[in-house]
């Protein structure tokens, strides 16, 4: 049941929502504590309505079939996928870091207006609006109450009650105020059409809230503006007067009036008024006309919202007398948005008791912004003066950001006060010291986990101008940063700049081992502090939106703005971020992006490719990389290093580095895109095309206080956008920020065509890109016709949430491989949607619609019954094109995960001289459950350069066999073997051929897909995964007991701590035995293809980071493997690796070094050139080479294609 939850969290299609909350229903009244209905149900409302990683992971892998659905009588519709929305590299297996979280509490903070300097402002309409006054209330915004520490979107303190709002200017007391007719309840606004009201006051119309008004009106008040003094009639009539009676009770609507005036005249005999402050002419009389005329009058100032009177007559002889009833007003009932009396008035009123002062306005921003954070963080709260140290609760659940110690925080972060100056220094370096104990690296446990990374966000407003605190005293760090260089040293001591410098340098813990996370933004993986800035409102005189300065200003000096210049350099020096915050949204923005720069992270999940097969120093490694929270991609070429020992630091180009105004990439926006219509007609992706209208339904928000309006997006907003156009990005437009427009590039791996000198690649902005090697100039771009363009529209979203778009694998034919003189490239979207597509990519700087040849992708409709292939799943394998027997080309297509029919099933396109599919044959298995055929492994058996034998593996731990040797394909598959208890085969397969004839086939076992596919995750059942080499005789191998089992019984350390293991010395297969088997410790798997080179097969096995684990987890890990594939041993002669020295078992026997350790990441997809195998490791450090001797053991053939790039 617990899929039907997890179907919520795809974002799936709104019609499925009543099947999920059946699931749902079901599941809580089964009791299941487990379910957080508040995010279920802000998910349910969502369906209604930096650090580098190393990304080259192939993930064609797969994953189980997750059956979760939308059920509609017995037919399944697969409304979710059995992978989540964002890549398991981030996040899987980190160690939770610290977050210390700095309040300022000076005396300022219970000042009411923002910025300084603005005395003037007191008692005077410049203090009331926020224009001047960021502070003050604007009725463009939705207040909120501050948020509590539940993960709902409503989980906050109450409404405030505008008759009695706090007033306190700190915090939420039992004091509170009338705001009805007080001082406090007029505001300004500048008047419609006005742009730059500044401080003139004519520019500005004026509001009071709570006034007097109807009777219906909300809470005994109304919003009111200020206009020209008016006269109206609000009554009149004719009414007959006896004498000594009453005539009947007439009542009046006096709201907004300042007079009401009445009048008799007319008839004759006398005519005395009676009012009453009611509408029923009870009670006493407040006024009263008695002459002994029929012409009086009456007026009535400052009159009740309702108002009634009768007339009397005393004297006998009366008849009937006319009345009128007239107002003078200057003040009406109208809110400045259009909002009701209700709702403008308790905005206004929320405004007052949570927001008003400097203190609330951070309490507010905060809450905002930790609301939003999840569970896998470990927060604690301090003040500037020490008055509200809340500790890391190390102990307490590991720390973790959830239950009571969320609770705590959010307690102690409502209660920070305000009084005292600003000791800055101090307050800095007291957080430093309390990183410097044990508790904050402690699990509950008692572990110290040397690996965590520890985080100080320190909040101000205004310049420091102490450097002391309470309790101990700051002790002086001199010019720390004297000698640290660009951009981070100056010529002044003891600035705010030099204690965050000094406790990023310094080694807090110099007893751990120094292990903590690098980046390229961040090299020191000692224990230290990050230090994040945010000043409230003030400004300092440089622009931290522009480049760093040369010269940093002196701050020693006097207090002035160079002080919040020094706040800026602090958290430069502590290689954080600053931002200026002005109100309440932006406090809370200030604070997500510093959790969001914390929480980043820069990953690889595809594969490197290489330009040769040589290794020399003009062979280019291409390789590429994503950064989590912002989603943006990275490709980098870059060759051998002049030893050939392994891949150099310094690219020949990174695509991050192209876009600026000097880059190859400048004129990116003005670049070909093509895309096919839903029509299927290939076309230019632009305004004009078909489906434009599929793109417009992006929106805006913000966090803290929200705008009265959702600013709606178009497509001629958006497809600009999409295509690279940064013009109206926030915070000139409404469009979410990206630091420059290329998309994640996650699972899809680069693949090089010599013909053109061109590299593909797919990524998450929705495109295949082909990009120049030569200087990295994308040459084109290309949206696939089955994306879900509504999801894609949410790309300029500044809320965007992470999804997968174009994440598949493609392969390009050569010119001479096809036969045809032309080069043609098909694609899979991956976890971006069903199906691939096809492009002739001859001449990839002069594409156009008549190149894009077909387009066979597609989402899950609504029913299978309207499906247009429910055979097609997510392809997330390897694509082939290959030249067949008989002439013919033929793209090969593993069907993926998740297809509606839940079927394993090869796709064999068969393709015309032109490149377009003249024939589709599916080819399927047969198997029980839910499958899908994963990946493929093809052999050319007399090296013709045609394919004579297809091997494909599923989820269920099938190897299939196809004979593709003759003119015809063939009509069904062998099952050459099945895993032990169906271990899943995600990644690819390798086939050689020894020297005696017989062929062989290599893989491992594993996938790493789901979130349960991750160490330590609830229902992780990925467990006990094996390589194996199967000799294929043209009959099933029946198990097991018909292998050789071998083991890896010799380890050892390498030169760079980096762990070495040998497979067993060499020995032949025993006489019988029709292959071999290895089996790895749990988390070890294989998930991505081998490469055979010789009698070596290459290939990778990763170890996934835990779900909760020690350092040694946090990112992951894995091995680069060299085993004989015939005999499931180290070679014959030598060892396969060209490393020093042997490696040993327990009894001290020595064995040849055939596994080398890869840390800091899980390695990648192997790449092979002539000496060198290269992975990429999945945590943004780069490259791992080691040296080979593929010809070790003799020179066995292989089969299967490795691309030979002309030299």
């Amino acid at each position: 049941m617990h899929r039907c939850i997890q179907a919520l969290h795809q974002d799936r299609d709104p019609e499925c929502l009543p099947y999920y909350f059946l699931c749902l229903d079901l599941q809580w009244r089964r009791g299941d504590s487990t379910i957080d209905l508040p995010a279920l149900m802000e998910r349910v409302m969502k369906i209604i309505g930096h650090r580098p990683l190393f990304k080259r992971f192939s993930e064609r892998i797969t994953i189980g079939f997750f059956a979760a659905a939308c059920v509609l009588g017995a037919m399944p519709v697969h409304a979710t996928t059995s992978f989540p929305q964002e890549p398991l590299l981030v996040g899987k297996g980190s160690i939770p870091p610290n977050i210390l979280l700095i309040m300022d509490d000076s005396g300022s903070m219970s000042w009411p207006h923002m910025p300084d300097n603005q005395d003037k402002l007191s008692g005077n309409y410049y203090d009331r609006t926020y224009v001047i006054n960021t502070l003050y209330y604007n009725p463009q915004k939705t207040y909120k109450p501050w948020r509590t520490a539940g993960t709902g979107l409503d989980d906050r303190l109450a409404e405030a009650n505008f008759k009695a709002v706090a007033s306190d200017s700190i915090s939420v007391s039992a004091r509170t105020v009338d705001l009805r007719g007080s001082p406090d309840s007029y505001f300004y606004v500048p008047k419609p059409g006005v742009v730059n009201p500044g401080w003139n006051a004519a520019n500005y119309d004026t509001y009071r809230v709570g006034a007097s008004n109807s009777s219906s009106s909300y809470q005994g008040g109304a919003v009111q503006k200020k206009g020209a003094t008016t006269t109206v009639i609000v009554l009149n009539g004719l009414e007959d007067v006896r004498p000594w009676k009453y005539s009947a009770c007439f009542a009046v609507d006096a709201s907004s009036m300042e007079e009401l005036t009445i009048n008799t005249y007319g008839g004759s005999g006398d005519g005395d008024i009676y009012i009453f402050p009611n509408g029923n002419c009870s009670g006493s009389y407040v006024g009263v006309s008695k002459g002994w005329s029929n012409t009086e009058t009456y007026t009535y100032v400052s009159p009740p919202p309702r108002v009634s009177f009768y007339i009397y007559s005393g004297i006998s002889g009366a008849s009937r007398i006319n009345y009128a009833v007239s107002g003078r007003r200057s003040w009406q009932e109208v809110t400045p948005t259009g909002r009701t009396q209700k709702d403008e008035l308790q905005n206004f009123a929320n405004w007052f008791q949570y927001h008003r002062t400097r203190s609330k306005m951070s309490k507010a921003g905060a809450s905002e912004a930790f609301g939003k954070l999840g569970k896998n963080y470990r927060v604690g709260l301090n003040t500037i003066w020490n008055n509200n140290f809340y500790q890391i609760p190390s102990t307490n659940n590991d720390g973790l950001f959830e239950g009571e110690n969320r609770s705590n925080f959010y307690k102690r972060l409502h209660a920070v006060g305000a009084g005292g100056t600003t000791p800055l220094h101090g307050a800095l370096q007291r957080a430093a010291w309390y990183f410097r104990t044990d508790s904050p690296w402690m699990d509950t446990s008692g572990e110290k986990l040397t690996c965590r990374q520890n985080y100080a966000i320190l909040t101000t407003d205004g310049y420091w101008n102490e450097k002391r605190y309470a309790h101990t005293g700051y002790s002086s760090v001199g010019n720390a940063d004297r000698s640290a260089g660009y951009p981070y040293a100056d010529r002044y001591s003891d600035t705010l700049a030099d204690v965050a410098y000094e406790y990023w340098k310094t080694d807090l813990r110099p007893d751990m081992v120094n292990n903590v996370p690098t980046s390229s933004a961040n090299s020191a993986n000692w224990q230290h502090m990050v230090t994040f800035g945010i000043s409230i409102g003030l400004k300092g005189t440089l622009d931290p939106s522009g480049p760093v300065p040369s010269v940093w200003p002196d701050p020693t000096d006097k207090e002035d703005a160079e002080r919040i210049d020094d706040l800026w350099h602090a958290a430069v020096n502590g290689r954080g971020q600053f931002v200026v915050a002005s109100d309440t949204d932006k406090f809370a923005e200030a604070l997500s992006s510093a959790l969001k720069a914390i929480d980043s992270r820069n990953a690889s999940g595809s594969n490197i490719a290489s330009s040769s097969t040589s290794t020399e120093t003009t062979t280019l490694t291409f390789s590429a990389a994503f950064t989590s929270s912002t989603w943006v991609g990275d490709l980098s070429a870059s060759p051998f290093n002049a030893g050939l020992t392994g891949v150099s630091s310094s690219a020949k180009w990174k695509l991050s580095e192209t876009f600026g105004p000097t880059g190859v990439n400048k004129d990116f926006v003005n670049r070909t895109v093509l895309t096919t219509s839903q029509a299927g007609k290939p076309v230019v992706f632009d305004t004009l095309m078909p489906d434009a209208s599929l793109l417009r339904d992006a929106e805006e928000t913000t966090t803290g206080t929200t705008t009265k309006t959702v600013v709606k997006v178009t497509e001629a907003d958006n497809i600009p956008y999409l295509r690279g156009d940064s013009s109206k990005e926030q915070p000139i437009g409404s469009l979410r920020k990206r630091t420059y427009p290329l998309g994640d590039i996650v699972n899809s791996s680069p693949v090089y065509s010599a013909d053109s000198d061109t590299v593909y690649v797919g990524a998450n902005d929705g495109m295949l890109h082909a990009v120049d090697s030569s200087n990295g100039r994308i040459l084109f771009s290309y949206v696939p016709k089955g994306l879900d363009f509504k999801s894609m529209a949410s790309l300029s979203s500044p809320t965007y949430s992470h999804r997968y778009f174009v994440d598949g694998q493609m392969d390009v034919i050569s010119k001479s491989d096809q036969g045809y003189n032309k080069n043609i490239l098909v694609a899979a979207l991956g976890r971006g949607g069903r199906g691939v597509f096809a492009l002739d990519v001859t001449s990839p700087k002069t594409m156009a619609v008549s190149n894009v040849l077909w387009d066979q992708t597609f989402q899950t409709p609504k029913a299978p019954a309207t499906d247009p292939d429910g055979d097609m799943g997510y392809v997330l394998g390897n694509v082939r094109i290959r030249k067949g027997n008989g002439g013919k080309t033929y793209a090969l297509v593993p069907n993926g995960i998740d297809s509606p029919n839940g079927s394993a099933v090869l796709y064999v396109y068969e393709l015309g001289s032109a490149g377009r599919i003249t024939q589709t044959t599916k080819l399927k298995v047969t198997s029980t459950g839910t499958n899908g055929l994963m990946s493929l492994g093809m052999a050319d058996l007399n090296g013709d350069g045609t394919v004579d034998t297809v091997y494909g593996g599923d989820l269920q731990g099938n190897i299939w066999r196809w004979d593709f040797s003759g003119a015809n394909l063939p009509t069904s598959a062998v099952k050459l073997f099945t895993t032990l208890t169906g271990q899943p085969i995600t990644g690819g397969i390798g086939v050689g051929r020894d020297s005696s004839g017989n062929i062989s086939v290599g893989f491992g076992t594993g996938r790493f897909i789901s979130d349960s596919d991750v160490p330590g995750a609830t229902g992780y059942t990925v467990k006990n995964q094996s390589i194996y080499g199967i000799i294929d005789k043209g009959t099933a191998v029946s198990g097991r007991d018909d292998l050789q089992k071998r083991t890896i019984p010799y380890s050892g350390t390498g030169a760079s701590g980096e762990p070495l293991r040998g497979f067993e010395n060499y020995s032949p297969l025993p006489l019988g035995k029709m292959g071999w088997y290895i089996d790895l410790d749990d988390p070890e798997r294989v998930i991505s293809a081998p490469t055979i080179y010789g009698s070596a097969m290459f290939l990778t096995s990763v170890i996934p980071g835990k779900s909760a684990g020690g350092c040694e987890s946090h990112a992951g890990s894995g091995f680069k493997n060299a085993i004989d594939l015939f005999t499931g041993t180290s070679p014959s002669t030598g060892s396969f690796f060209t490393l020093p020295g042997t490696v040993s078992d327990a009894k001290g026997r020595n064995g040849s070094i055939g596994s080398v350790g890869v840390v800091g990441g899980m390695p990648t997809e192997i790449n092979v050139t002539s000496s060198l195998v290269t992975v990429g490791t999945g945590a943004g450090l780069g490259t791992s080479s080691t040296g080979i001797n593929p010809l070790s053991g003799g020179v066995p053939s292989r089969v299967n294609w490795r691309e030979v790039v002309p030299q």
